[in-house]
């Protein structure tokens, strides 16, 4: 799941819905929601046998699927544990729903993914994952920063990779 290299293009696979019903950021904030994810099983299958088939050709230098936190916990994951950085711009990230920075950041929708390519490899990953919704929403930077566009093309977050990760780490330390 970890960034391999600087310059890699970070992807977002799959479609990141207004679900957030029973979420993480939701239940922080004390919300329930009743927009839960749902599974879209035919699209799913499709980019699930495009994935494996990408995996099987070399083409991802790395894989992580979107579940508990959502979008924004699977790339401050990657970054973090491959002690890169990222930066990515939420106005591109494929979304059906309310579109707000924190809905696009932490919707727990299904059958999605952050994927990191090598630059060269871009056409080849086009061309497999062709048919399937898809966006290059940023880049792995060698700098340790987690820095997010919001929707609005606005920065919306700058922290350093290791105060996420210790952020993360905290509730296992007991």
């Amino acid at each position: 799941m970890d960034a391999k290299r600087p310059g890699d293009l970070v992807y977002v696979l799959g479609v990141t819905r207004d679900e957030l019903g029973a979420s993480e950021w939701f239940a922080q904030n004390g919300l329930i929601g009743s927009n839960v994810p749902k599974v879209y099983g035919p699209a799913a299958m499709k980019l699930y046998k495009a994935v494996s088939e990408a995996i099987k050709k070399g083409l991802l230098a790395s894989c992580h699927d979107c579940s508990d936190g959502g979008l924004g916990v699977a790339l401050a994951e990657t970054a973090f544990s491959g002690g890169l950085g990222v930066t990515a711009d939420l106005s591109l990230v494929p979304y059906e729903g309310v579109r707000r920075d924190d809905y696009v950041l932490f919707s727990e929708s299904q059958s999605r993914f952050v994927v990191t390519i090598r630059p060269e490899a871009q056409g080849a990953f086009e061309k497999v994952l062709k048919g399937n919704v898809k966006a290059c929403i940023g880049v792995v930077t060698v700098e340790p920063h987690f820095r997010i566009k919001g929707v609005s093309v606005k920065n919306i977050i700058e922290e350093k990779t290791a105060e996420l990760k210790k952020a993360w780490r905290r509730p296992l330390a007991f």
